[in-house]
């Protein structure tokens, strides 16, 4: 049912930058969704960025996304397990 890219290890894929890569969701042929938790000033976030393939082959981040605090994911995962529900019952998705 799912195309996701899980990233697990015992240790999460962690930058410099203190951003660590959870799974990366196909969109279509040029374009992926990487999820990451970052940190930012100090600030937890969860992430998710649509990145494309550039001409020279290298992945770059978009501008589209969403990222916000840690502290909410619980309540965004919650909605989005509705709406998969929701286009389950409709029949949009198996």
């Amino acid at each position: 049912m799912t195309d996701v890219t899980a990233q697990h290890s015992e240790r999460p894929a962690a930058t410099a930058s203190g951003s660590e890569l959870v799974a990366i969701v196909p969109k279509n042929k040029r374009e992926e969704i990487r999820v990451s938790l970052d940190l930012l000033n100090g600030i937890r976030l969860f992430n998710a960025r649509v990145y494309f393939t550039a001409q020279d082959g290298t992945k770059r981040p978009g501008n589209a996304g969403i990222a916000f605090t840690v502290d909410k994911l619980e309540v965004f995962a919650e909605a989005v397990a509705m709406a998969l529900v929701t286009a389950e019952k409709r029949g949009y998705v198996k």
